[in-house]
């Protein structure tokens, strides 16, 4: 594989959270019933901070902080979440945020291990599912394993358009 493919399903990758997680990750509840789009990340820290149980405001805040790619104010937030909530639903999908920075620091073993477990506690985790997707297709190793994630992802009926498109791209640059 040449180095641009490679980079560009790496980028792919750091996308997947903006495609599948905010948009249309219909297997879990994780969000609020509260229009945060009004809401700065400052006021959404001080309620956090007053509120440390608010798991979905967290999700939410964290996830802003997750797309600016500024992981070092997203991490203690998932972790929050991850060691706190009941919910496996936000407890998985934490995880699954965990793996990807981690895997972004360039640590992929312990990346699949917060993937492994995201899927333990939550075994239909579409997140965690594209991320172990896209991680094992970087890999000439995993390769196959990869492409198989990504087509059980799109065999599935709740996904939703956008995210499959999204999805056939990636498998058709591997493709090719």
């Amino acid at each position: 594989m040449n180095k641009w493919v490679f980079s560009l399903v790496a980028t792919f990758g750091v996308f997947l959270i903006i495609f599948i997680n905010l948009n249309n990750n219909s297997e879990s509840s994780i969000r609020t019933n509260t229009e945060l789009d009004n809401v700065t990340n400052e006021e959404m820290e001080i309620v956090v901070a007053d509120n440390p149980d608010i798991f979905a405001m967290r999700i939410a805040l964290a996830n802003r902080y997750f797309d600016e790619v500024n992981y070092s104010k997203a991490l203690p937030h998932f972790m929050y979440v991850a060691e706190n909530s009941d919910e496996i639903e936000l407890k998985s999908y934490a995880l699954a945020q965990i793996g990807w920075m981690v895997y972004e620091s360039g640590n992929k073993e312990v990346a699949i291990n917060y993937f492994d477990e995201s899927l333990s506690i939550n075994p239909n985790s579409l997140i965690s599912k594209s991320y172990l997707g896209v991680l094992y297709l970087q890999q000439a190793e995993t390769e196959d394993l990869g492409m198989k994630l990504i087509t059980d992802l799109l065999l599935l009926d709740s996904l939703s358009d956008e995210d499959r498109n999204f999805l056939k791209e990636i498998v058709s640059t591997y493709e090719n």
